[in-house]
């Protein structure tokens, strides 16, 4: 149960809580060193899914029995390694970047966890990649995490070419905290998550998250003739 001071927030966040239960779950894999010491060293900007996310992605693979899974924003290959180490030992991962270096950086985190047979990067605008991607489908799982004023257009492409029962994520679903906000700024980029947050409302079994920047989650509904 929760009073209305621990709905409300007033309770979260206690950063002694958090370093306890980080050293209860912490995974000791140098892979995920690796990823966050190839981030800073590149001079990434330090948008990485953190470890708490990457833990829930790594659950929510392993319940999905997921095998085939395609992830939007590579960056240092972090939230990847979480997403490989939750997935079917033969699964395989599509990881889309749009920044040439990120990418070579991330190939160099792959190769050094050995991991890189299972791992099909690819370099470019996401939205180009969608018709070629969508010949390895169906997939179990699709992870967002770059590229805002995309998120729609790839969570429709996912809504066509994940199985019932397969799984969209979406991070950054409080939008960094705009999501509420008329900012004429990130106009684009809150129409994009909150059209997503609706089609998962409306195509999916889905919540989200109350992590600090907001997961959703969504399990895909199946089929109309399933259904009957």
């Amino acid at each position: 149960m929760a009073d209305d001071a621990t709905r409300a927030g007033g309770r979260y966040g206690n950063p002694a809580i958090h370093q306890l239960l980080e050293e209860i779950y912490c995974d000791p894999d140098p892979a995920f060193s690796d990823a966050l010491l190839t981030l800073e060293r590149s001079g990434m900007p330090r948008i990485q899914v953190s470890a708490e996310d990457g833990r829930i992605l790594k659950l929510l693979m392993r319940l999905a029995g997921a095998k085939k899974v395609v992830e939007f924003g590579t960056l240092s290959g972090y939230s990847a390694l979480w997403l490989l180490a939750g997935m079917e030992p033969d699964g395989k991962l599509w990881t889309l970047e749009r920044e040439p270096a990120h990418a070579e950086a991330a190939g160099g985190v792959f190769q050094r966890a050995g991991v890189a047979d299972r791992i099909t990067l690819l370099v470019g605008d996401g939205r180009d990649c969608l018709d070629s991607m969508a010949q390895e489908g169906p997939f179990d799982a699709v992870f967002l995490d770059a590229d805002k004023e995309g998120y729609e257009t790839y969570a429709r492409w996912a809504l066509a070419h994940l199985r019932p029962g397969g799984l969209l994520l979406m991070d950054n679903a409080y939008l960094f905290g705009l999501l509420a906000e008329d900012d004429e700024e990130h106009a684009a980029a809150r129409a994009s998550v909150l059209a997503t947050h609706r089609l998962l409302a409306e195509n999916f079994v889905a919540t989200c998250i109350s992590t600090p920047d907001g997961l959703a989650v969504g399990m895909k509904l199946p089929h109309e003739e399933d259904r009957k």
